[in-house]
């Protein structure tokens, strides 16, 4: 098929797959606009029911003027491929377009030709779906435009023509305060929930009908505008479990790991709310805001992998194909990630967002892998938050064997039945116990535990003997500090002295001694400080000097009276 304009006229050429039926049946289409050659743009849509095929042209149904048959192809090794702008043709020598491209190929040189002269603002083809009307009309009629509402019995004697995109109106009538009740109830509409802001430019353009044939009064054109305002941008916010794990074992099934499991997509608007009663003229009064839920669709949701690129010989993302040709959404993927685009509601969208999968089937070397996820409203004019998704791998355990050198002795040796070990999720599962032989590594920990516990036994017995041997050294250093120190005394012993002599000596000694020792005593009751072995000590050596007095006289030969 091909699509083309010649001469001022729109052409569509369908030719049959080769078959052996040779019928004829319809080929070409043509359609003679005046839009075609007009220089102005246009839109156009192109309905193919073979063998109907019907044309709408800015909303307005045409039929094909003429319509060719032709035979189908003959059969050809040539490999089609689909164009925009120019004709994929074998090369014959007679163009003399200058942009041709000659490519060799098996079937002979082919190149482009028949370029197309003009511009394009976009192209889509639907393969199998046909629309209907009013989706035809929803696609060329801005959703903004002119608008004449009258009420019954205003609109009478008035004639009112509007173009199929509501951006030119034409009121006529006889009355011209008829006339001037209609353009007082032309509105200027915009149905879109989030239009775009600036001033949209109107021009009045009228003309005076004259009943005879002089020239009739002038009217000069009338120029304004409409101010449309910046609306209440929405918040698009998507939330959802950003870091979970699983098993390798379902990285590697058929199904694979779904990335958002319970992803929630929401949005927000501020308003703000003006002070009830008389706070509105009240300057201290501040308005307070308010967020609001509402409701609206999303054109685009990416799916980006972070860190290194997809593998496709190892792992993919994967969704339910079917499921989203059920909701008109399209899909298609690359290493870098996938991407979702449809208008559709944010419902729809967290059901299809749920389908999307992982799937890794070599999970040997992978730990974790990140994901982003972003979606977008209005071709990316709002846009919703990153969420970044981590899923962990959880590696099962396998048992190996591993060579034993250490020769055991013959009562540790039992024979070993190996099991699988499962992990499910972080606790390890081991339902048929088995008899393990001692390693070397067991049998060291034993010997080094017993080796610490001894020494800190033994550390523990040589500071407490220290601690004992301390404390007898101080005592018998309080012991030599008590001892009588006597050898500055001299003493003179005279054997002439008589017994009576000694005696009485003795009483008055004996009377000194109590006085001294009354003394003492006194100081002891004082010096509440000193210790029991010290007044022991002092008693001691009192009854030593006393029997020592007893054996000693007096002399006193050397005195003079």
């Amino acid at each position: 098929y091909a699509l083309f304009v010649h001469s001022c006229r729109l052409v569509l050429l369908l030719r049959q797959d080769p078959s052996q039926a040779r019928a004829y049946k319809p080929a070409e289409f043509h359609w003679k606009l005046n839009q075609v050659c007009d220089k102005e743009w246009h839109h156009y849509v192109v309905n193919v029911e073979f063998p109907a095929v019907s044309l709408y042209v800015d909303g307005v149904s045409y039929d094909p003027f003429p319509v060719t048959e032709d035979y189908p192809l003959h059969p050809s090794k040539i490999e089609t491929q689909l164009v925009v702008g120019a004709c994929w043709q074998e090369y014959t020598g007679n163009e003399n377009d200058n942009e041709t491209v000659p490519e060799t190929s098996a079937g002979g040189e082919l190149h482009m030709a028949q370029f197309f002269r003009g511009n394009l603002a976009g192209l889509m083809i639907r393969s199998g779906k046909l629309e209907n009307k009013k989706v035809i009309d929803c696609l060329y009629t801005c959703k903004e435009g002119l608008d004449l509402q009258m009420a019954d019995g205003l609109g009478k004697g008035v004639k009112i023509h509007m173009n199929p995109s509501q951006s030119s109106l034409t009121v006529e009538g006889d009355d011209l305060e008829r006339v001037d009740k209609a353009m007082q109830h032309l509105s200027y509409l915009n149905s879109r929930q989030f239009p775009t802001p600036g001033i949209r430019r109107l021009k009045i353009t009228s003309t005076a009908r004259c009943f005879n044939e002089e020239a009739c009064v002038s009217i000069p054109s009338v120029e304004g505008y409409v101010m449309v305002l910046q609306p209440e941008e929405p918040k698009i916010s998507l939330s959802g479990i950003n870091h979970f794990a699983r098993s390798a074992s379902e990285f590697e099934s058929s199904e694979g790991v779904s990335l958002f499991p319970e992803l929630r997509i929401i949005s927000t608007i501020t308003r703000e709310v003006e002070p009830e009663g008389d706070g509105g003229e009240d300057p201290t009064v501040q308005e307070s805001l308010v967020s609001e839920e509402i409701m609206h669709n999303l054109d685009m949701c990416e799916v980006t992998v972070l860190g290194e690129e997809l593998n496709q010989e190892q792992e993919s993302l994967e969704i339910d194909m079917t499921r989203l040709q059920q909701k008109g959404i399209e899909m298609s993927s690359s290493n870098l990630g996938m991407i979702i685009t449809g208008v559709d509601t944010m419902a729809n969208y967290e059901e299809v967002l749920h389908l999307i999968r992982y799937r890794n089937w070599h999970t040997a070397a992978l730990f974790d892998r990140k994901f982003k996820l972003v979606c977008s409203e209005l071709n990316g004019r709002y846009v919703s938050n990153e969420f970044q998704v981590e899923v962990n791998v959880i590696h099962t355990a396998s048992p190996v064997e591993h060579a034993n050198h250490i020769a055991a002795q013959p009562q540790f040796i039992h024979p070993v039945h190996h099991s699988f070990v499962d992990l499910s999720g972080h606790n390890l599962a081991n339902p048929h116990p088995f008899s393990v032989v001692p390693s070397t590594a067991t049998v060291v920990i034993v010997v080094c535990v017993s080796f610490l516990v001894f020494m800190i036994i033994l550390g523990v017995f040589r500071i407490r003997a220290a601690h004992q041997r301390t404390m007898r050294d101080q005592d018998t250093g309080k012991d030599s500090e008590m001892d009588w120190d006597d050898s500055a005394l001299t003493i003179t012993v005279n054997p002439m002295e008589t017994y009576e002599d000694q005696h009485s000596s003795e009483e008055e000694e004996e009377e000194e001694e109590e006085e001294s020792e009354d003394g003492e005593e006194d100081d002891i009751t004082s010096a509440e400080s000193e210790s029991s072995e010290e007044e022991e000590g002092e008693q001691e050596e009192d009854q030593q000097n006393v029997n020592r007095q007893q054996q000693l006289e007096w002399d006193d030969s050397t005195l003079s009276y």
